[in-house]
């Protein structure tokens, strides 16, 4: 029997949870945009299956069936044979086989895209291209390659060598199962052939008979090489004039023998690796499970009896964009006329009905926000904030209307956009100095998520050594990373309350729609029902529970008149403010908050070349 081998071949808080979340954003997006292009069009080799001859005279006799998968459209395939050490290709036949039927395609001297059922011959100084052109589209087909490689098989002084890479890394196209069949020029009835075979680790080498070997490789990937190496008595290609005036043997079994104590002090060393980052993998992942129980168990919040009954207490009257930004919820379009119809609420602005516009064959009327008081101590920085942003910078200093607003965000859209993420800082800003969040848990969340990718690399390293306890690390250091997120932003006692009292008003406001008692209409005051419902999306559905008349002849005074401006514009989302807003900042709103195997080594042989589609 032969030998054989086995061998391997804004803030620093918000930008990190940015970077984390975009970086994960990229990952995903990528790997999805990956999927969808190769599930629209690609294509596969399922089976390349090879028959070869090695000849008295050193030739290479070669019948190829290549299988080619097609996702979508393609003119045809091609076939790339290398001739390094070899003295070129001839005889090359092509057909097509189909259901049994055999189709022979025709050499052309050109051809062009569409055209079937020709191939073409393109000679280079080391290689030869064979472009097969054959329409096909969602479809497999099986190509049959014939031709002759001269002078592959070399003669030594002592042996004959056949060295030959039947593929080569030049192959782009992966390849589901490979086999190739050698078929020497004699019988080895004396025992003397020594078989190699250098690529993927999971190939096998299989001597079926005393003259014929098989290589078979399960999933090829893209730019891997297969190739076979076998010494047999020179006498097996007394014709051959590929001539080497001295001993081979000696030197090609010290070439392999090396390559085969490569492979075993590989193996010494990828097992002690195996080892290594495993046992460091069950460390830092028991470190991080105590570091997680530690601070879980420091920062637990102390509950009593009656937490249930102050959750259901009114929420502190705060504005609608910290309410927002306290909830988690998104700052939407709602947000910003919830945000104006407060200020007008607290008497800082008004809103009047303008000129009539035209959009689109459509007749909208223009609305203008008047400042009607100076920004004072009573407001947060970020209601100061909003009101210059608006009637400052965008309007005159006095007012500003909807069609300004709307022509500013498209004509200075840099701008805009950095004054909308600035506004949304200090929303932030304002949050934190009320103390609706801990600041003291940050130095505890920060660490952790910069710790995050080395438990992540370590755990990637131990699986590629193929120590799953990887994977208990990856899980630990996953769940590291969102506990570091949530002692980031993490809620103060306070911050907390005020966070449920705020959930149980939404799920409140959410319930009145379909709620026929009076009596749950009250449980709110009507102006924080109404403008804080904006803000959480609730519609102006609600009014009819609330029992407010709008309709009637004090109805513009009725809570200084803004009510009248929530009836408009939450119940007429075709108006041309709630347009305007929506136009003007849709782009910058967003969420706050069988005998042998292969080796690896050689790569010397012969020929190589791949195979794809065009």
């Amino acid at each position: 029997m032969g030998e054989y081998n086995v061998k391997e071949g804004v803030d620093p808080m918000r930008k990190l949870l940015k970077i984390v979340f975009v970086v994960m954003f990229i990952c995903i997006v990528v790997l999805e945009t990956s999927i969808i292009s190769n599930a629209e069009e690609s294509i596969h080799i399922t089976n390349w299956l090879l028959a070869s001859n090695i000849l008295e005279n050193g030739d290479l006799t070669v019948v190829e069936d290549i299988t080619f998968n097609f996702q979508g459209q393609y003119n045809g395939v091609f076939r790339e044979i290398i001739l390094e050490n070899t003295s070129g290709v001839e005889g090359i036949k092509i057909v097509e086989i189909s259901e049994g039927k055999v189709l022979e395609y025709k050499n052309v001297k050109k051809a062009r895209k569409g055209d079937g059922d020709v191939f073409v011959i393109k000679e280079e100084k080391d290689k030869i291209l064979l472009q097969i052109f054959s329409p096909s589209k969602n479809q497999e087909k099986t190509f049959r390659l014939i031709y002759t490689v001269k002078n592959v098989a070399k003669k030594y002084k002592d042996i004959g060598e056949f060295y030959y890479k039947f593929l080569g890394k030049e192959n782009t196209t992966p390849i589901d199962f490979f086999s190739a069949k050698i078929t020497l020029p004699q019988r080895d009835s004396r025992n003397e052939v020594k078989i190699f075979a250098h690529g993927p680790l999971n190939g096998q080498v299989h001597k079926v008979s005393e003259d014929r070997i098989h290589l078979t490789v399960e999933n090829v990937p893209k730019t891997t090489y297969i190739e076979g190496r076998i010494l047999f008595p020179k006498e097996f290609i007394p014709l051959s004039n590929n001539t080497v005036d001295r001993d081979g043997y000696t030197s090609i079994i010290a070439e392999e023998s090396g390559l085969q104590k490569k492979i075993e002090e590989n193996k010494v060393k990828r097992e002690a690796r195996s080892l290594l980052f495993g046992n460091i993998s069950v460390t830092v992942a028991v470190i991080e499970v105590l570091i997680g129980i530690f601070l879980i168990v420091k920062t637990r919040r102390v509950s009593d009896l009656r937490d249930e009954e102050k959750y259901e207490d009114i929420p502190e009257d705060c504005t609608p964009a910290i309410a927002n930004y306290i909830t988690g919820s998104a700052i939407s379009s709602n947000t910003i006329i919830a945000t104006m119809l407060d200020l007008y609420r607290k008497g800082y602005i008004k809103i009047e009905n303008g000129d009539e516009l035209t959009k689109k064959k459509e007749v909208l009327r223009e609305f203008t926000i008047l400042k009607v008081k100076e920004e004072d101590g009573n407001l947060k920085a970020h209601e100061r904030y909003f009101i210059k942003w608006l009637i400052h910078e965008i309007g005159n200093g006095k007012s500003v209307t909807t069609k300004e607003i709307e022509n500013y965000s498209k004509s200075n859209s840099v701008t805009f956009t950095k004054n909308y993420y600035e506004w949304q800082r200090q929303i932030k800003e304002d949050a934190l100095n009320q103390g609706y969040f801990d600041k003291s848990t940050a130095k505890y969340g920060v660490p952790l998520i910069i710790l995050f990718p080395i438990g992540i690399v370590l755990a990637i390293i131990a699986l590629v050594y193929e120590n799953l306890l990887g994977l208990t690390l990856m899980l630990t250091s996953i769940l590291m990373l969102l506990q570091g997120i949530v002692l980031l932003s993490r809620r103060s006692d306070y911050g907390y309350l005020q966070y449920r009292r705020w959930g149980a008003f939404k799920n409140h406001m959410k319930k009145l729609k379909n709620n026929h008692d009076i009596k749950a209409a009250d449980k709110y005051p009507k102006d924080m029902s109404l403008i804080y419902g904006l803000a959480f999306g609730i519609d102006g559905s609600i009014l009819n529970k609330l029992n407010i008349e709008t309709n009637g002849p004090d109805h513009t005074a009725l809570y200084g008149g803004w009510i009248y401006w929530y009836f408009i514009l939450n119940n007429n989302r075709n108006n041309a403010f709630n347009q305007s807003i929506n136009n003007s900042f849709s782009g910058g709103t967003t969420t706050v908050g069988g005998g042998g195997s292969f080796t690896a080594g050689g790569g010397g042989g012969a020929g190589g070349g791949g195979a794809g589609g065009f």
